[in-house]
């Protein structure tokens, strides 16, 4: 059964990951309106969001498709203690690692040219199609409270990818809830923005605040950021079926630039902010370092120690951006110095 043939070569040869297959139905009315819906808040906060971007569906992307393939990676990577001292933050690895990307491409360009051994056609599709949705529809996994796919004994810490085939595959089973009466994903999430179980109040969300806003962030999500530079991972971190997890060991954690150092990022240089993540996906969803000095600055106030005022003072004193500036005023206020 081709099925079978397909799952157990992206077992054994791909890192054995989570998988699911599912069919090339339609998105539901309901979905896209919620996509459409999704990209106009994001539009609101960040010019790379078209809020006229038409919602695609998954035959838009092959002629006679007619299966997706859903592969969830293992993205769970031994971290330090954060925030320590010094303070360090946290990028997720693929938006600083170059490998991380290398690696998940050649996963994807191994399945594609499996499937053109075997008569058929694929394509990886790594944006415009809902991974999540296509994650849940395909039985890989379930969305859990904080609206976040979750699958069985891998947890959460899932690197999604999509392959849209010709083969017709018999889809697998939606999964059930795997959730219960567990809250405690809503219960870490310090802005209330899961209060609605399995979706996310994205306007509440520090991510999306650290990693898009291109103004100021209100003050109520400044406050509850503690040291964070770009992903919140309160309700990550919170979820119990994450807990005893397989460290992912094929790809290297450069941690200079996963885990940096928080208080130079503050005051970086435009040749320092190249040198490090110069053509990473950081540089394309932030387009401009001054955000990450913005929230470099916001997590030294929260950091709470006095000893890093001369870092704000001198924002203050040298950085061009009104956005850095204002950052770095309000933490000296909290540092009260």
């Amino acid at each position: 059964m081709l099925k079978n043939k397909i799952k157990q070569f992206i077992k054994e040869q791909c890192g054995d990951p989570a998988i699911g297959i599912c069919d090339v139905s339609d998105l539901r009315p309901q979905e896209v309106e919620q996509l459409k819906r999704t990209n106009e808040i994001m539009g609101k906060y960040s010019a790379i969001f078209d809020p006229d971007t038409p919602v695609l569906h998954p035959k838009e992307f092959l002629d006679n498709a007619k299966s997706i393939i859903v592969i969830g990676g293992n993205g769970y990577f031994e971290k330090p203690e954060l925030p320590g001292d010094p303070p360090r933050g946290l990028f997720m690895n693929f938006f600083v690692n170059p490998d991380l990307l290398t690696y998940a491409a050649s996963i994807s360009d191994k399945i594609t040219t499996f499937l053109s051994e075997q008569g058929y056609q694929g394509v990886a599709v790594p944006n415009g199609i809902p991974l999540k949705i296509m994650a849940a529809r395909s039985g890989l996994g379930t969305y859990g409270k904080n609206g976040i796919i979750q699958a069985s004994g891998r947890g959460s810490w899932l690197s999604l990818n999509v392959i849209i085939t010709d083969a017709e595959l018999e889809p697998d089973e939606p999964l059930e809830d795997a959730c219960g009466e567990c809250t405690k994903c809503q219960e870490a999430c310090p802005t209330h923005a899961l209060d609605t179980p399995y979706s996310c109040e994205i306007e509440k969300c520090i991510t999306l605040h650290a990693i898009y806003n291109q103004a100021e962030i209100p003050e109520g999500i400044q406050d509850n950021m503690g040291t964070c530079i770009a992903q919140c991972c309160a309700c990550i971190d919170a979820c119990p079926k994450n807990s005893k997890l397989t460290f992912q060991t094929e790809v290297n954690v450069p941690e200079d630039l996963v885990y940096p150092e928080i208080a130079p990022l503050v005051n970086m240089t435009e040749e320092t902010f190249q040198e490090k993540y110069g053509g990473s996906f950081l540089e394309f969803v932030m387009t401009d370092k001054k955000y990450l000095q913005r929230n470099a600055a916001i997590a030294i106030g929260n950091y709470g120690n006095p000893g890093y005022a001369p870092i704000l003072n001198k924002a203050l004193e040298t950085q061009s951006e009104e956005v850095v500036r204002t950052a770095a005023a309000r933490s000296l206020e909290k540092l009260k110095v």
